[in-house]
């Protein structure tokens, strides 16, 4: 299998239908001359995502041609902004199609196998979008040799590259770092706004060179900007187009696209900005209509609230389809929205012979990511660069004769109506703007005035612009770049120290946005079965539901700190200036002198540091970073996205996590499902009556299998048959399908068992509550062997959490784990010795629970089942969503669930070492014993001190079969550990050591899940 550089225009042929662009080819060649990436200053239209085949196509060929790799095996691409469509995941995903079903003989199948031999899974190319969650089924990337795009936001990739990811388990943040700061390739696009993220990776990277390894001091993480306007060194050599791209057929045409620009000035207009703009876009729209190439236009304001006037606005016509585009949505919302026609016409293309033009409103999500072609724009006034990206999505092929474009200025930032999110770098604009082209004034607008000026605009394309700015300080109409602090070595190591966290911790958000910017938002999700009394929860019940299924990224908003408090306590909403920007800073109330406070509905919020929920009930409480979750409702959130406001209550989508197929599945791969009646209601869209129904419904039959009157079969089969018939009866919501279909699922499933071990590959388990009679949870089968598990709840978190998939024997999963951390470590090229280390430790990672009382808490509290045993269990096979099982059976074991069985585990391996065993173990010894304790998280710098109350000795098998006694009085207390920690910093670097870690947790999260 060969390949040579001069296939890659026949390569991007194949992927995506076309011949690269003379610029993107040359860049290939260009990468390779100067050996670095380099940076992009290419015009928007001009397919800068192209980056992404460049890195997939060097990487298979280094490979092939048998080079040593420099370059990494995850590119991941940041924006600044949160998108509805994210063109790059569409591109990468196009690739990894290709890739994995291209014919023999062809350029992309040589590819494809490349990457797949490198990988070791027999995947080619694994596509990504980057999000948080607490468990192992939330892991977006499950092996660290797998070729990957990762597509992410400045606070999702730079949170955790520093050891902090947001919204994130503290257990899994070494995880996310490692991949995130080894063999990692990071592409910007418009750089500009994400520079201190630029600056604080390219810190990172100098200090992972410093590691002593020399094995790992080479594989830092790379940068590199995609825009014109940003560097972290302006020394750094930039590509840009050449007078070929200016004369290609293809290329030329969006160079030179006929984008003319008209300034309105609604200033005064209307008391409220966001009203000016929304009733001075309606009027600037019918005067387009008319000019309209095709029927399609967009309308782009600077906040949602202004985006939303507008949208309220243009829906009350019957002669236009509006739609309206937010970032701050759900992910599932998202999907639903652009399943709709409309979208997919956008996407596709409008045209000509539309019936109804397609007017869309959107915020800044619409500047990157989507790659569609309007033929008019009307855009709020903002910064240039925000007005050169908002540009660039009208006319992107360059094939109409004219391209209108309306900037129109709703406030001066005079008084009191400041300009969101741009401020006085808004004015500058609008003063540079009209001295090229005077504003016309609304309040003296004659319609055929403004017709008559459309043509009369300023020309502004990729070539025209640079001549317009010639002699122009563009820094004065841009956001100032913001100051970045130095990232010093002790904030570095302070950071590596995740479990546990120092206190106080430094906030990672200056390093990623700047000092001058806002924190990083809270993530917020709707349930509808929080049990609330006179205003204020059960907090108790509250805290089980959450931990029975926890928070998943497809419910999940991310969100200003400020806007939902604002929401929480009714506070006046004219000063709501969320974007759709990240890092920019949010405005609140002043504080009024002899105002009392004001009074906040009390939520539940996930607190890192207790790793549980609480009740908050002061605004103060909302910290930005917090996982809160409101009542469904309370409102806040329509098909759109945010609204910011009460109204009609939430969709709760927290039995629908993020799949690898569909977000039903099959029965097998399906989450946990809630029967509750006010669940059901919601997602059905359904009204008292509906809920009334289906509550009878539910709680006659957990009365029916509490008594045990019948089979467990017999009578779900009867429920989930009524429950259909009710669905299926009433006119339903957006998803309603969602929901009959999970039901229908669920009714295939032939057996049914109340045992919390009782679930087997054909019986389903179901959950019964015992203070709550109206609700049932019913876990679907396991999967079929050789088929892995995803199940929420199976984590790092408690005790037993790690125990909760299939029941396996210890020794079959210690030597799983051992030699998938040596397939893996084998195909990252680690040395040899290190190679050894890693089997050696995923042998020995779980003797510790070789514990009596450990092995009575993963039979269910069965003593006599323990004692019974053949051979110690690795795992239990009860559900985790069965939490009162779970919690039973740690009560009749007498198992401590703050004590850790891989403390017992690291005693263990360090008493074994003591006898200088004849095992291959490599030669750094406290590596071995760091990974052993570090397998789910902690010892990163102390293993949680906890010591067995009731102290026993437990013999555990080592991967010799050498029988080594340990006391348990001793687990936890190992005080060697932070200068072991420290040393082993040194020798590998920060990354380094946690990509060591990452290797052996990864082999053991998928031999558990495939149940080995």
């Amino acid at each position: 299998m060969t390949l040579a550089l001069k296939d890659f225009p026949a390569f991007v042929h194949e992927v995506h239908g076309h011949w690269p662009f003379p610029w993107q080819r040359d860049y290939l060649s260009n990468v390779l001359a100067e050996g670095r990436w380099l940076d992009l200053d290419i015009p928007t239209g001009l397919g800068k995502t192209t980056v992404i085949d460049v890195w997939a196509f060097l990487l298979a060929w280094q490979h092939t041609n048998s080079h040593d790799r420099t370059v990494p095996l995850r590119l991941f691409f940041v924006v600044d902004r949160r998108l509805v469509v994210d063109q790059a995941y569409d591109h990468a995903a196009r690739l990894s199609a290709v890739l994995s079903s291209a014919p023999e003989g062809s350029v992309a199948r040589r590819v494809g196998r490349a990457l797949a031999e490198l990988g070791g899974q027999g995947q080619e190319l694994a596509v990504v979008r980057m999000r948080g969650g607490v468990d192992w089924a939330s892991r977006w990337l499950s092996s660290p040799a797998q070729p990957a795009v990762v597509t992410s936001t400045v606070d999702q990739y730079g949170s955790r590259l520093l050891f902090r990811g947001y919204h994130t388990s503290p257990r899994m943040r070494p995880i996310d770092a490692a991949l995130c700061g080894m063999d990692a390739l990071v592409a910007v696009d418009e750089a500009h706004i994400a520079l201190p993220l630029l600056v604080t990776a390219a810190d990172c990277a100098a200090y992972q060179h410093t590691a002593a390894h020399p094995g790992f001091a080479g594989r830092a993480v790379q940068v590199v900007s995609l825009s014109a306007t940003a560097a972290t060194d302006p020394s750094r050599p930039r590509h840009q187009i050449s007078d070929e791209d200016r004369r290609h057929d293809v290329a030329g045409k969006r160079l030179n696209a006929p984008r003319r620009i008209t300034c309105l000035d609604a200033v005064g207009t209307q008391k409220d900005p966001a009203t000016a703009f929304a009733t001075g876009a309606v009027l600037a729209l019918d005067v387009l209509m008319p000019l309209l190439q095709r029927p399609v236009a967009a309308i782009v304001a600077n906040t949602i609230r202004t985006a939303r006037a507008t949208h309220h606005l243009l829906s009350q016509r019957e002669d236009l389809e509006v739609v309206l585009l937010v970032g701050r949505s759900r992910a599932l919302d998202r999907e639903l929205l652009l399943a709709e026609k409309a979208l997919k016409d956008l996407l596709a293309g409008v045209k000509p012979g539309r019936g109804k033009p397609l007017i869309v409103v959107a915020t800044q999500t619409i500047e990157v990511g989507l790659d569609v072609s309007f033929a008019a724009l009307i855009t709020e006034n903002a910064s240039h660069a925000a007005l050169v990206q908002r540009l660039g999505r009208l006319d992107r092929t360059g094939e109409q004769t004219l391209a209108p474009a309306i900037v129109l200025r709703a406030t001066d930032g005079t008084g009191r109506a400041p300009i969101p999110v741009y401020g006085d770098v808004a004015t500058r604009t609008w003063d540079w703007l009209t001295t090229h082209t005077p504003a016309v004034n609304l309040h003296e607008v004659d319609p055929g005035r403004l017709t008559d000026q459309l043509p009369r605009g300023l020309l502004v394309n990729p070539l025209t612009l640079p001549v317009l700015l010639e002699g122009i300080d563009t820094t004065l109409l841009n956001t100032p770049p913001p100051r970045t602090p130095v990232l010093h070595r002790t904030v570095l190591d302070a950071w590596t120290r995740t479990g546990p966290a120092p206190v106080p911790d430094q906030d990672v958000a200056p390093f990623l946005h700047g000092l001058d910017t806002s924190p990083e938002d809270v993530q917020v999700l709707w349930r509808a079965d929080l049990p609330y009394t006179d205003g204020s929860p059960d907090v108790e019940q509250c805290a089980l539901r959450m931990q029975q299924l926890p928070p998943h990224p497809g419910e999940t908003l991310a969100l200003p700190a400020a806007q939902l408090r604002r929401l929480l306590t009714q506070e006046p909403g004219d000063g709501d200036d969320t974007s759709d920007m990240e890092g920019t800073p949010h405005s609140e109330p002043a504080p009024t002198k002899h105002k009392r406070p004001p009074v906040m509905m009390p939520v539940m919020c996930w607190d890192d540091a207790e790793d549980r929920w609480l009740e908050v009930t002061a605004p103060h409480a909302i910290r930005p970073g917090s996982t809160v979750v409101l009542p469904s409702s309370l409102g806040g959130h329509d098909p759109y996205g945010w609204t910011g406001t009460h109204g009609a209550p939430v969709t709760d989508l927290g039995d629908f996590p993020p799949t690898r197929t569909t977000p039903a599945a099959t029965p097998a791969g399906a989450a946990a499902t809630r029967l509750d009646p006010a669940v059901l209601t919601v997602l059905a869209a359904g009204d008292t009556s509906l809920r009334t129904a289906l509550d009878t419904a539910i709680t006659t039959t957990a009365k029916q299998l509490t008594a045990g009157e019948e089979h467990p079969a017999l009578l779900l089969g009867a429920l989930l048959d009524t429950l259909l018939e009710h669905l299926n009866t009433r006119p339903g919501g957006p998803y309603t399908d969602l929901a009959r279909l999970r039901l229908a699922e669920l009714r295939a499933v032939q057996d049914w068992s109340l045992s919390p071990t009782g679930r087997t590959t054909t019986r389903g388990h179901v959950v019964l509550d015992p203070d709550t009679p109206h609700r049932l949870v019913l876990v679907p089968p396991h999967p079929a062997p050789g088929q892995a598990e995803h199940s929420a709840g199976v984590g790092d978190e408690s005790a037993d959490a790690s125990s909760l998939t299939r029941p396996v024997p210890l020794s079959q999963h210690s030597r799983a784990v051992a030699e998938r951390s040596a397939a893996l470590a084998t195909a990252l090229n680690l040395p040899a010795d290190l190679i050894d280390t890693l089997r050696t430790a995923g042998h020995a990672h779980d003797c510790g629970k070789s514990h009596p009382r450990f092995q009575c808490m993963l039979c269910a509290g069965d003593r006599l089942l323990a004692d019974s045993l053949d051979e110690p269990l690795a795992k239990s096979g009860m559900d985790p969503a069965d939490h009162t099982a779970r919690r039973r059976a740690a009560h009749l074991a007498q198992w401590n669930t703050e004590m850790r069985h891989e403390a017992l585990s690291a005693l263990a391996v360090t008493a074994w070492l003591a006898t200088d065993p004849d095992h291959p173990c490599g030669t750094d010894k406290d590596l071995l014993v760091h990974l052993v304790g570090a397998h789910h998280g902690h010892a990163r710098a102390l293993l949680p001190p906890v010591p067995d109350p009731q102290p026993q000795d437990v013999r555990c098998t080592m991967p010799d079969q050498q029988q080594i006694t340990v006391n348990s009085a001793h687990m936890g207390i190992d005080w060697n550990g932070p200068d072991r920690f420290k040393a082993l910093n040194h020798t590998y670097g920060p990354w380094g050591l946690a990509l060591l870690e990452t290797v052996l947790r990864l082999a053991d999260m998928a031999c558990s899940e495939e149940g080995t």
